[in-house]
């Protein structure tokens, strides 16, 4: 056995798999959009500032570029703002935000989260309060890449979303784990060749 793990080893097969792969920093951009039935909630293209508006408040967000995310980091992935007079439901199934993560490292490609925003939102003499709460879904993944976003503990959002204060910007974070790289056809392709001397060479042994 040792003489045939030489050979293989000799060979350039089977050995490769053992040598370690780092994982690549990840780069990023992030857009998005809301959707809605008011003309003042509905993009159809993600941008990379977005905006819900009506009478009673505005709805911001912003997005970011990350560079050089390195594995198992918590990263941003934008901001929401919201300010307003007044007060204004806003009820479950009306109100639509997708957030979009632009991947350009360590493979190209993109993904989403999308969910309802949701709550009541008032400002005013009386003081003012926001109970919105955004519940998309939380991972999502781009090629070896998985960002899972970090839901509220506490409060209306707890274990569900985001809630998104009344005057303060919220930020969206994410953590961010990169899995070992997938072996490719040719690594495949080697992996094959070296069962197949295996085989060949035991059978040779038996019959001498």
């Amino acid at each position: 056995m040792r003489l045939l793990n030489r050979m293989l080893c000799t060979s350039g097969l089977m050995c490769a798999t053992a040598i370690a792969v780092t994982a690549q920093p990840v780069n990023y951009t992030t857009t998005a959009r809301f959707t809605s039935g008011s003309a003042g909630c509905n993009q159809t293209v993600a941008l990379s500032t977005a905006t819900c508006t009506n009478a009673a408040f505005s709805l911001l967000f912003t997005g970011v570029s990350g560079l050089n995310i390195g594995n198992g980091s918590v990263t941003s992935l934008g901001t929401f703002l919201l300010t307003g007079t007044g007060s204004q439901v806003v009820p479950p199934g009306v109100v639509t935000f997708e957030l979009f993560i632009n991947q350009t490292t360590p493979s190209i490609g993109a993904g989403s989260f999308s969910g309802m925003i949701s709550g009541t939102v008032t400002t005013g003499a009386n003081g003012n309060f926001s109970s919105l709460v955004w519940s998309p879904n939380q991972t999502r993944n781009i090629g070896n890449v998985m960002y899972t976003l970090i839901f509220d503990n506490v409060g209306p959002a707890a274990g569900r979303g985001l809630g998104i204060p009344i005057n303060n910007e919220r930020g969206i974070n994410a953590l961010v784990n990169v899995s070992s790289v997938v072996p490719e056809p040719a690594t495949n392709a080697l992996l094959a060749t070296g069962v197949l001397m295996l085989v060949v060479f035991s059978r040779r042994r038996k019959s001498a």
